[in-house]
């Protein structure tokens, strides 16, 4: 529910109305066909690599939405033509089994065409039951996510169409098909961000490089070669000095960072964690793994005496994150003295009030609730949270607790 893709799908719904006869109707269709298509790849690509944030607007109608047009026609076409085939030759029976196998096949066909950018490679049975098992049983439960939305998707246009007029229910159905359509292809790029070291060489890219990074990525393979060896033998100080190194070299390698994070706490090396910490923080709380965010600071706050989130940013999401899991002394624990340790952090207010409904709404203390608000209102007046203090104190006072916070997307 972000900017870019709704204004996006906005566009893609409303043009094609307002141009509905003639040549130009057919040339602003084709170009927002390409445009969506190619904003649907470069979610999978950029989620694949991590990237969490949707494309840009502007990437949309980069170019290069036509070649990917033709080439995912051409791989249904081609899947078409062999179910035809084995239908007309071998039985229909034959042919269903191809259809479901095809369809089983086709998110990771899909996959390949958005990350390796050839059709070919899109089309190789090898590849595609490569990623399937490197991948392995969570790509079938991604699978019977993706018919669900499939379902969901049909449920909606069935309801729209029955009800809305004709006109209407073309606007309605043209922007929900959109909006699945982006869930699904984010789905699947970050399938395989989540298994990236399952995949291994499964997934990989054929773009033009400079020569002078072969040798760059030729010392990398070696040093992932040597991890594995490492990690086999049961070294496991010798691969988490080879992975801390090669994240050094590479401090945006999400891939990377995330199996220096598990081997750390399997090993339960703190004092490694403790330094790493907090780029690792980040890329727990960017992809939603709050099990695996209270596991790293209960650990790190036992057996780390000076342990301690030391970016405001971090700090005030991880709390987030922990409100709405309901570990409210662990919340307190991570946001403690934030006045003083970040005295210019853009979330003072915010966190006191965080800090008032975690006391009050999970550990059932009001009393001390009440004088986070009361210090509010007193140090911050001009803030538009202030305004509220004597409502939420009258709601503290009514109901023994605070409202909660509402929910806002984008």
């Amino acid at each position: 529910m972000s900017r870019d893709p709704i204004f996006l799908i906005a566009i893609c719904t409303v043009l094609p109305a307002i141009f509905n006869q003639g040549l130009l109707a057919l040339l602003v269709l084709v170009v927002l066909v390409c445009a969506q298509t190619k904003y649907m790849y470069l979610v999978i690509e950029n989620s694949a690599a991590g990237d969490l944030k949707p494309p840009t607007l502007k990437e949309a109608f980069g170019g290069g939405g036509l070649m990917l047009v033709i080439q995912q026609t051409l791989i249904f076409l081609i899947f078409g033509g062999l179910v035809f085939a084995v239908n007309l030759w071998l039985g229909s029976a034959l042919a269903i089994l191809m259809l479901v196998l095809i369809l089983v096949g086709l998110p990771a066909s899909v996959m390949l065409l958005a990350t390796e950018h050839e059709i070919a490679q899109a089309l190789d049975p090898s590849r595609i039951l490569g990623v399937i098992g490197a991948i392995g049983w969570p790509y079938f439960v991604m699978c019977g996510y993706l018919i669900l939305l499939m379902l969901g998707l049909g449920a909606v246009q069935e309801f729209v169409v029955t009800r809305f007029s004709p006109s209407l229910a073309y606007t309605v159905t043209g922007f929900t098909s959109s909006y699945f359509m982006l869930v699904i292809f984010c789905m699947m790029g970050y399938v395989l961000f989540q298994y990236q070291p399952r995949l291994g060489g499964a997934i990989r890219t054929h773009q033009l490089e400079d020569p002078r990074t072969e040798q760059v990525k030729k010392n990398e393979k070696q040093s992932l070669i040597e991890i594995d060896i490492a990690l086999k033998d049961g070294k496991y100080d010798l691969a988490i000095e080879a992975l801390t190194n090669l994240f050094s070299r590479k401090p945006h390698d999400k891939v990377t960072l995330d199996r220096l994070f598990r081997l750390l706490m399997l090993t339960h090396r703190w004092d490694v964690l403790d330094k790493k910490s907090l780029p690792v923080l980040k890329l727990l709380v960017e992809t939603g793994r709050i099990r695996e965010i209270r596991q790293m600071l209960r650990g790190l706050y036992t057996k780390r005496e000076k342990f301690e989130v030391r970016d405001p940013d971090a700090a005030y999401h991880i709390a987030q994150s922990l409100y709405h899991a309901g570990d409210y002394r662990l919340l307190l624990r991570v946001i403690q003295n934030y006045s003083q340790r970040f005295k210019d952090a853009p979330h003072q207010v915010e966190v006191l009030l965080l800090s008032a409904r975690a006391l009050a709404n999970g550990l059932h203390n009001g009393t001390k609730a009440r004088q986070y608000l009361l210090f509010l209102a007193k140090n911050f007046p001009e803030d538009p949270h202030a305004v509220q203090v004597p409502e939420l104190l009258e709601h503290l006072k009514k109901e023994g607790r605070l409202p909660d916070p509402k929910v806002s997307f984008g």
